[in-house]
């Protein structure tokens, strides 16, 4: 579903993502780790279309990366925007169902407003939802479509408990769809849902490994993040 190949971005000259390349299939979580600044969002951010890449290419579902096709196919949780203050939740859901030219899906965003608990605030303009709001209706944006890509940036950021629980079964029941998910995270142990992880190490990838793999051997993906970071030259 996604294959990056040599991925590098910078800006003014300084390089933010250097060479990464990975694969990621249909019913697959990818989770992609490491400190903030070492490149995460940025990745997401070109694999979504937003901005190009500075070198490599990457394919959606056999489609080049940067054509309204891929962006069709791509659902994206952006790590801070991608909500407007004077449209509602409510009408948030229908602009990006339109945008992925996608049919009427009432009963898909009920569900979705219902689980991430939007029901109170639905209607209300986006700038009168907290942090935890607006990054569920987020998610539930980048939902609400079905698409089978889904760029899932810091997810978790400022949800309570009970909301990262919710987000992380909704992420699962995509894969179980068929649905190939890139996903960054700071709260690692949410990240155990992956298929697979990898780690930044100065702006570049190490990895992909089998997460069960790296439990079995380290017992965290804490323990993991640091016995590879230490691992790798600098």
């Amino acid at each position: 579903m996604l294959e990056v190949r040599g991925i590098s971005r910078s800006y003014g000259g300084h390089l933010v993502v250097n060479g990464i390349s990975f694969t990621v299939e249909p019913g697959m979580i990818l989770a992609l780790l490491g400190p903030n600044g070492c490149g995460k969002s940025t990745t997401l951010k070109v694999l979504s279309g937003a901005i190009p890449p500075s070198a490599g290419e990457y394919t959606v579902d056999s489609h080049p990366g940067l054509s309204d096709e891929a962006r069709r196919r791509t659902g994206y949780v952006p790590d801070t925007r991608g909500i407007f203050p004077r449209l509602t939740g409510r009408e948030h859901l229908e602009l990006s169902s339109r945008l992925h030219h996608a049919p009427a899906v009432d009963d898909v965003a009920d569900e979705l407003i219902e689980r991430l608990e939007l029901m109170e605030v639905i209607d209300l303009p986006a700038a009168a939802y907290s942090h935890g709001q607006s990054r569920r209706l987020s998610v539930a944006m980048a939902l609400v479509s079905h698409p089978p890509l889904l760029l899932v940036d810091e997810p978790f950021d400022g949800v309570d408990p009970e909301g990262v629980e919710t987000i992380s079964e909704l992420l699962v029941e995509a894969r179980a769809a068929g649905c190939a998910v890139v996903l960054t995270t700071h709260l690692l142990d949410a990240a155990v849902i992956a298929d697979q992880v990898a780690v930044f190490h100065h702006h570049e990838l190490v990895g992909p490994f089998a997460t069960a793999e790296l439990l079995r051997r380290h017992g965290s993906l804490r323990q993991a993040w640091t016995h590879l970071a230490r691992a790798v030259p600098t």
